[in-house]
């Protein structure tokens, strides 16, 4: 089953890692409107900088040539990390919310 779903990432490679790309740029983009322009990082909060830690990570090894590229694992590595850096800014902006909540109180 692996190499059949091995086999289907390699024909596909460059979709995969495209839409990889937009997602992080997206998330980057996100990151650095909502939270660093509104001034919420300079309170202490710092799950923002995790996420946007992990979006330049992914951003990185995307970028660098590295031979491992085409191989499915990195691939799945990365979107690992690219979840991770979206769990960071669903939390950041669950945090946003609630701060302003109650400052508005």
């Amino acid at each position: 089953m692996y190499s059949n779903i091995e086999m289907s990432y390699e024909k596909h490679v460059v979709i995969y890692w495209a839409n990889l790309s937009r997602i992080n740029n997206l998330m980057i983009i996100l990151n650095i409107s909502m939270f660093f322009l509104s001034g919420l990082v300079s309170r202490g909060y710092y799950y923002t900088f995790y996420s946007i830690g992990c979006c330049f990570l992914v951003a990185i090894l995307a970028v660098i040539p590295l031979p491992v590229i085409r191989r499915l694992w990195f691939y799945l590595m990365n979107l690992l990390i690219e979840f991770v850096g979206i769990y960071f800014l669903a939390a950041s902006i669950i945090y946003w919310v609630r701060h302003e909540a109650h400052a508005i109180i």
